[in-house]
């Protein structure tokens, strides 16, 4: 429930406007109203309760409202003041908005703008407290011990977030889709002297060429057919704080060409435009694609590579840290408990071996939406290989089937085949032979002759 304090000295007035607000809603509850004739008892009431919105009479018989907005901005810089004021006069609005009043009414009150003015002010304070904790929240959940995952290709990025994140140096994310890009740029920002400042994400990949110009530079009126204003684009409304390049190997030539002049000269100029605009900006960009190998291919811009990766993260693939498996279980499964009301604890022996052994095209994401779609449908606390969705209890799905397909090459021998793949699960196990044996399916003996026949060191 809201909680007003009214501070007016004519008592009519005080009585009339008491009931008034006292009749209102705000967040679909009534207003709870406080009085006060002046600025002692107005003191008072703010040292007592915990007040939303103050309203104010500019002129009191021991103070002005002038003063009470100077003391109760020195206890809170949240609280919205609106002052009444029967002093139709410029002067006296700017000097009320000057000391910290958020807006000011002319007296003899109208009681329907009140309203509205009150319902605005409170409605904007609790956005700006909802924005503040989610802010709060954001960089809790992006600090990086709530990153899940102890492999050493993990801690070795996360370890190099710690060191670059406090900086403005371009950094250039790379890794598979799913295997979370976005949250290691989230973490980036959020530890960054650049935390409080704007983060915009773009993503290169959803926008037609035309499109992502206009966004990311902005344009002037009458640039393009549509174009019937002028518009800041990405770097502008980022300025002072971080963009997020997603997706960036899919941005044509062209657009790319105008990208490194932004980041070689640090402005912008808006399509149809000539005029240069500052910008302080740090940029961070991601890929799913081997950016050198679209170089090769005269795909993407070699001086913008590099413009790109001062330092480079590669992010491993799940399939290449299936020991952290668990700790992800565990990591996400307490917050879905939460989020749908469920109690699951654990996760069989029998799921768990299929969990690392399974291929997870789609990464950490994949994995966290399998495992929400069976928190959901669970009927026990302990999860089960019965429990999987039926794609993956059934077999392999068939994307996953067309990529092992398209991975064989014709003319290569099974045995040539079976030695690669042991070879392969054993670098990636760290030579631990019984955890390459389980994600294999075999026992640590056939394991172990089969290295003996194919002299796998």
């Amino acid at each position: 429930m809201a909680a007003v304090l009214l501070v007016e000295d004519n008592e009519s007035q005080r009585a009339a406007l008491e009931e008034y607000l006292g009749g209102l809603q705000a967040g679909g509850a009534q207003l709870s109203v406080y009085s006060a004739p002046d600025g002692e008892l107005a003191r008072a009431v703010l040292e007592e309760r915990s007040i939303d919105l103050v309203v104010s009479d500019l002129m009191l018989p021991d103070t002005t409202g002038i003063q009470l907005i100077g003391e109760i901005r020195k206890r809170s810089k949240e609280i919205p003041v609106l002052i009444l004021t029967g002093q139709p006069s410029i002067e006296t609005a700017i000097e009320a908005i000057r000391a910290g009043a958020d807006d000011y009414l002319l007296k003899p009150v109208d009681l329907n703008h009140l309203g509205k003015k009150v319902q605005a002010l409170l409605e904007g304070a609790r956005l700006r407290t909802e924005n503040r904790n989610l802010r709060r929240r954001l960089a809790e959940e992006f600090r990086a011990s709530s990153i899940a995952g102890n492999a050493p290709a993990l801690r070795e990025v996360l370890d190099r977030c710690a060191q670059v994140a406090p900086t403005d140096v371009t950094v250039l994310i790379e890794g598979e889709s799913g295997t979370g890009k976005e949250l290691i740029a989230n973490l980036l920002h959020e530890n960054s002297p650049r935390r409080d400042r704007p983060f915009v994400k773009v993503n290169c990949g959803a926008l037609t060429k035309t499109l992502l110009e206009s966004e990311l530079f902005g344009a002037v009126r009458g640039a393009y057919t549509g174009a019937d204003q002028s518009r800041e684009g990405y770097f502008e409304s980022a300025s002072g704080g971080t963009i997020f390049l997603d997706e960036i190997g899919e941005m044509d030539l062209e657009s790319q060409v105008r990208l490194l002049r932004v980041l070689e000269e640090r402005e912008v100029v808006r399509i149809g435009s000539t005029r240069a605009i500052p910008i302080d900006i740090r940029v961070l960009a991601a890929t799913n694609k081997s950016l050198m190998e679209e170089v090769e291919q005269g795909r993407f811009r070699e001086d913008l590579y590099y413009r790109l990766a001062v330092i480079r993260l590669s992010l491993p693939p799940l399939r290449e840290r299936r020991e952290d498996i668990p700790l992800l279980f565990n990591h996400f499964v307490t917050r879905l408990n939460d989020r749908y009301g469920k109690s699951v604890t654990g996760l069989a022996p029998e799921l768990l071996h299929f969990f690392q052994g399974y291929h997870w095209p789609g990464n950490v994401r994949e994995f966290r939406n399998v495992l929400e779609g069976m928190v959901v449908l669970a009927r026990e606390d302990i999860l089960e290989k019965k429990d999987l969705p039926p794609e993956l209890r059934e077999g392999r799905p068939p994307q996953v089937e067309r990529r092992l397909l398209d991975s064989i090459i014709p003319g290569v021998s099974f045995n040539e085949y079976e030695r690669a793949i042991i070879s392969r699960n054993l670098e990636m196990n760290g030579g631990n032979r019984e955890k390459t044996a389980s994600v294999l399916g075999i026992s640590e003996r056939t394991l172990y002759r089969k290295i003996k026949d194919y002299g796998i060191s």
